[in-house]
């Protein structure tokens, strides 16, 4: 009997601990500004599940929530403007997966919002170029994946910079994907296909 209750209990934990490891490849998912008090959810791969949406105020009260059901990488547009001014908070969940992003969203005059240009650019089967003009010359963040996973991380000053990156172990091009953010958190993703 004793054995029984051991072996249940040993399975009840390994299962337990099994539900609530973090997942190896988080699926990509993006928060961009598209226009004024307008914001575009990407997300990048095949969710597994419903995919739930939260936006919260800045008492951490959801004041929003969309779930969304797809069988392919899907883009949801949503318009900010009946908000306040102020900071919102937005949060991405899977049923399978749990939480999966977090996204601060700044409500306000243009002055504190996003002010950079970044662009890539394919050169050849193995080479991409990345440009970035830093309009008001503040500290912003790169970083290069490869099929989700970070492989390239780099602080970028001044008011532009530029950089050839050549990927040699990559077996597309097609894998690799850009971010650069900036002080506000606001974050792009460029993609190099």
């Amino acid at each position: 009997m004793r054995l029984i209750i051991a072996t249940l209990l040993a399975f009840i934990i390994s299962s337990t601990v099994f539900a609530t490891a973090p997942m190896e490849n988080p699926p990509i998912v993006t928060l961009e500004k598209i226009g004024e008090k307008r914001f575009q959810l990407k997300y990048l791969e095949i969710p597994e599940g419903k995919v739930t949406v939260a936006f919260k105020d800045e008492t951490n009260r959801i004041i929003y929530r969309d779930v969304i059901e797809s069988d392919k990488v899907f883009f949801k547009n949503y318009d900010l403007k009946r908000l306040d001014l102020g900071t919102y908070q937005v949060q991405v969940f899977s049923d399978e997966s749990g939480k999966l992003s977090d996204f601060d969203v700044f409500l306000g005059p243009e002055s504190v919002e996003k002010s950079y240009f970044a662009k890539v650019t394919k050169l050849d089967d193995q080479s991409l170029a990345v440009v970035v003009k830093n309009l008001d010359e503040t500290k912003m963040n790169l970083e290069i994946f490869d099929k989700g996973n970070l492989v390239y991380e780099a602080p970028i000053t001044g008011e532009a910079f530029g950089k050839k990156f050549s990927f040699k172990n990559v077996a597309s091009l097609n894998d690799i994907t850009i971010k650069v953010s900036d002080r506000n958190g606001f974050g792009n993703y460029l993609s190099a296909r």
